[in-house]
């Protein structure tokens, strides 16, 4: 892996698509707030609108549809409940794994609408987003048991290869011949160590074709920021563990990721 190491080291200065950013937890309880926000004037705006034409109708109408809204509003906001809680304070009063529809599909597309109106940048929200489905992941793994290796599939993005690179790996991973230009050969060994399925997906289409082809029971994604959360809404309720590339180009060439931290994700999973 030297000229792997020596392309990162060359090319060590970040760019102004990668930032060194973290969540912490009172931004994501913050952003569980404000989604909290939202999700109750949104209820009470739709119960109100067409509460006086259901009126009409019949008097019960709108106490019958206000009842199904609440219902509704009250799941979300207990979901965000105990996601904030979880993500505030690092311990669970129930399982978060539970309100995980909450997250991928009410919390992700509200986070980014509201960080759009107050000038949030979007990519704050998506490592946050990334961070509590990872946690939500590594709770139903914790609490369902071990994850069979040959039912976990790694997901990589094309960039991570050389790009000057004349054997082409997004048909068949195993052609790499292990030059060390870039992470793909000490993937396949990582792959063959833990008897996991690797693959190499030049986009989106492809990506979802082999999860819909393989059937995994989870998935170790690597990519950037926005391909992740979109990709974890797209394979939903299927798990994802995402982990976030490394960007010393920025994106889409020569990207990278972290050996090790594939490796932790692969354990955990077949604990």
């Amino acid at each position: 892996m030297k000229d792997s190491a020596a392309r990162r080291v060359k090319n060590s200065e970040p760019t102004g698509d990668t930032i060194g950013y973290a969540p912490g937890r009172g931004f994501l309880g913050a952003l569980m707030a404000l989604c909290a926000l939202l999700v109750t004037a949104g209820g009470l705006l739709v119960w109100y609108v067409p509460s006086y034409g259901l009126g009409n109708i019949h008097p019960l109408l709108p106490a019958l549809f206000g009842a199904v809204v609440l219902a509704a509003s009250l799941f979300i906001l207990t979901g965000t409940a105990v996601m904030a809680f979880s993500a505030v304070t690092g311990r669970d009063a129930v399982s978060p794994s539970r309100f995980r529809w909450v997250l991928v599909k009410v919390v992700m597309p509200l986070s980014v609408m509201a960080g759009g109106l107050i000038g949030l940048p979007r990519i704050k929200i998506e490592k946050a987003f990334i961070d509590i489905n990872n946690r939500m992941v590594l709770d139903m793994v914790r609490r369902r048991g071990r994850v069979r290796p040959e039912r976990i599939l790694i997901l990589m993005p094309h960039c991570i290869q050389y790009d000057d690179c004349k054997i082409k790996v997004t048909r068949n991973v195993r052609n790499c011949v292990g030059c060390g230009k870039c992470e793909i050969g000490a993937l396949i060994g990582l792959s063959t160590r833990y008897g996991v399925d690797l693959f190499v997906a030049t986009g989106g289409t492809v990506a979802r074709k082999k999860v819909k082809e393989n059937r995994p029971s989870v998935v170790v994604a690597v990519a950037c920021e926005r391909d992740l959360t979109s990709g974890i809404q797209d394979a939903y309720p299927l798990p994802v563990l995402a982990i976030i590339n490394e960007r010393p180009n920025g994106y889409c060439m020569e990207t990278g990721v972290s050996i090790t931290e594939v490796s932790r994700a692969v354990e955990a999973l077949v604990g």
